[in-house]
C-alpha cells in the first residue's frame, strides 16, 4: 500500500515533459500547490508510520528485559536444590516481617508471592532499587532476610545478571545512612518533596526498555512521582509439590495495585503465563 502512494506521489510531482508542454515553464520545478500536497501526504503517512515503528522498537527491547526474568527464575530454582529456601533468619529480616520457613512456604503459594527486592522508576530521577519499603507499600512478605546475607540466593541473584542489585540490598540492610557507591552501583541522597531520600541503581543498566527505565508517558501513582514495582516469586501454580519458582513483576500502586506488571505496548512481565490473563 505505502509502495502504491509513493508511485502515485512521484506520477503526480514528476518533472518529465510532455511532447506539448513548453519546456521552459517546466523548468521551474513544483508548484506550491504540489508542494504542499506533498507535505500533507507526508504528515499523514509519519503520524501513523513513526508512532507504530517507535512502539515497535519499545516492545521489541521490554521482550529483552522480560527474557532476564526468566534468567532469574532458572537461578533461583537452581539455588532451591541447595535447600536454601528455608533457610530463613528472623535476625536478617527487613521491615516487619516475620520470615521464617511457615510463613515463607505460605507466602509462596499465595497470590501475591514474596518479594524479592522492589523498583521504584522515575521519569527524571534514576531508577531506584530496594529490599522493601513498607512506609510507602504494605508488603512484609519480603525475602530481604536471605538477600541481604550471604548464601545461595544472593549467588543465584548475580548468576542471572542481577549481581548489582545483589549488592544493592546488602548495602543498605547493612550500611545504614552510610551508603556509598561501588564499582557496581551508584548510591547518592536526593531531595523530593522536601525529604531526602537514597537513590540506589546499577551502575551498568540493567534494563533497556523505558518502561523498566522510567517512562515519561506512564501514569505515575506513588509519591514524587514515581511507579513501585515488586519484583516477586511464587510456586508453580501456587503448588509446592511443583518444587518450581517462578517470577513476576507486581505493581505496587495505583489502579493495577497487584496486578502483573503489563505495559502500554501489551508485554506481561511475568515467567507464568497464567498470571497474565
Amino acid at each position: 500500500m505505502l509502495i502504491g502512494i509513493l508511485k502515485k506521489i512521484g506520477e503526480f510531482c514528476s518533472l518529465k515533459v510532455t511532447k506539448d508542454a513548453d519546456r521552459n515553464k517546466r523548468k521551474a520545478g513544483f508548484t506550491l500547490v504540489e508542494l504542499m500536497v506533498v507535505i500533507i501526504i507526508v504528515n499523514l503517512l509519519s503520524g501513523v508510520a513513526v508512532p507504530k515503528l517507535t512502539d515497535y522498537i519499545e516492545k521489541t527491547r521490554q521482550k529483552i528485559d522480560l527474557m532476564k526474568l526468566y534468567y532469574l527464575r532458572d537461578a533461583l530454582n537452581r539455588a532451591l536444590y541447595e535447600d536454601d529456601v528455608y533457610r530463613m533468619d528472623e535476625s536478617n529480616s527487613c521491615g516487619s516481617g516475620k520470615n521464617n520457613k511457615d510463613n515463607l512456604s505460605k507466602w509462596l503459594a499465595s497470590d501475591n508471592g514474596v518479594t524479592l527486592f522492589i523498583i521504584e522508576l522515575h521519569d527524571i530521577l534514576p531508577a531506584n532499587f530496594q529490599a522493601n519499603n513498607t512506609r510507602r507499600i504494605n508488603d512484609n512478605q519480603n525475602m530481604c532476610g536471605l538477600l541481604t546475607s550471604d548464601g545461595f540466593w544472593r549467588d543465584a541473584l548475580t548468576d542471572a545478571g542481577f549481581g548489582a542489585v545483589a549488592d544493592i540490598l546488602y548495602a543498605r540492610q547493612h550500611n545504614g545512612n552510610n551508603i556509598k557507591s561501588t564499582s557496581t552501583f551508584t548510591a547518592y541522597q536526593a531531595k523530593i518533596n522536601n525529604e531526602t531520600w537514597w537513590r540506589t541503581f546499577p551502575t551498568k543498566p540493567l534494563f533497556v526498555s523505558k518502561a523498566m527505565n522510567g517512562d515519561s508517558n506512564a501514569a505515575k501513582t506513588g509519591v514524587g512521582g514515581q511507579n513501585r514495582y515488586n519484583f516477586k516469586i511464587r510456586w508453580l501454580n501456587k503448588n509446592e509439590k511443583t518444587h518450581s519458582l517462578e517470577v513476576f513483576v507486581q505493581s505496587a500502586q495505583g489502579s493495577d495495585k497487584g496486578k502483573p506488571f503489563t505495559t502500554r505496548q501489551g508485554v506481561c512481565f511475568s515467567t507464568e503465563t497464567g498470571l497474565c490473563n
